[in-house]
């Protein structure tokens, strides 16, 4: 009877543990440690250099 009471435990906590979990995810990802205009900005920048490493490899 002590094996089916763990199982039962399991069973209980294992979904609790990752539901958990995933909240825990999920409002850790959406508190983005940079301001979305920096991240914004930086793309821009690779965008631009990625275009001139382009260019000069067609010249």
């Amino acid at each position: 009877m002590g094996e089916s009471n763990l199982i039962g435990i399991m069973t209980i906590l294992g979904p609790i543990v990752l539901l958990g979990l995933l909240i825990w995810a999920v409002v850790r990802n959406k508190q983005s440690r940079v301001p979305k205009d920096v991240t914004e900005r930086a793309t821009e920048a690779n965008y631009e250099a990625e275009d001139r490493a382009a260019k000069n490899d067609q010249a």
